[in-house]
């Protein structure tokens, strides 16, 4: 017999096992239960409980010893009624569940030289750890001095920073005792820069007047994450 619809209802294995052999041999005690399903009785007894809970089996006691019935196949429609009616119930609340608002990823943009800045002044305010695709010292061409004053402060706030550049900028990044960098071939960077910091994402657009693009979402960052550790791993020293 197919018993898959059992499983779709919730029903166990071995309560399905025990509700249809007593459907096929009438009322038994859980001894004889035991011999046809070869199941142990204390889980026999386990089962039959859930089952007479569910009002699929019923008992009664005989010269001192328990019988156990099933119950009509009929009254399975009666149980689903039941779980359809303990259900909608419920659904007005998990209606109203569904309804909340969910946190959405929260983007910003910010443009000119001061909108880097204003990253970099960020970074320094949460004194996180970051790290960074495709750092090409842009920071240093555009910023000279205050990516001096920008490292000096990582190195204070005891911020770690490790990059992942191209391997033809080798000793030519600007980096304090408190980074770690490696390179890749160019074929892994984009013309853009992104750095990672907390639960946000930082990715920088290096065509004039300069542009960059701020989001907070910690999905994203962890995703972020793990691929920049899967990078730094094959990435050389």
């Amino acid at each position: 017999m197919e018993t898959i619809i059992f499983d779709k209802l919730g029903f166990t294995k071995a309560e399905t096992e025990i509700y249809i052999i007593l459907l096929r041999i009438g009322s038994s005690t859980a001894t004889r239960i035991s011999e046809q399903t070869k199941l142990n009785r204390s889980h026999i007894y386990d089962s039959l409980k859930i089952l007479k809970e569910k009002g699929l089996v019923s008992s009664y006691e005989m010269n001192k010893t328990l019988y156990f019935t099933a119950s009509k196949p009929e009254t399975i429609m009666d149980y689903i009624k039941e779980m359809e009616k303990e259900l909608n119930e419920i659904l007005p609340e998990l209606t109203q569940l569904e309804k909340i608002e969910k946190p959405k990823a929260k983007v910003q943009l910010f443009q000119g030289k001061n909108g880097l800045k204003t990253i970099l002044k960020d970074i320094i305010r949460d004194k996180k750890d970051y790290f960074v695709f495709g750092e090409e010292g842009q920071f240093q061409k555009i910023f000279p001095i205050y990516i001096e004053q920008f490292l000096r402060d990582v190195k204070y706030h005891r911020i770690k920073e490790r990059l992942l550049s191209r391997e033809d900028l080798k000793k030519k990044i600007n980096i304090t005792s408190n980074s770690q960098i490696r390179y890749l071939p160019k074929d892994f960077f984009s013309p853009a820069t992104i750095v990672v910091y907390g639960n946000k994402i930082a990715t920088f657009i290096w065509s004039e007047p300069y542009e960059v693009t701020l989001m907070e979402d910690k999905e994203v960052a962890e995703s972020y994450r793990a691929y920049f550790e899967s990078l730094w791993k094959i990435a050389k020293k």
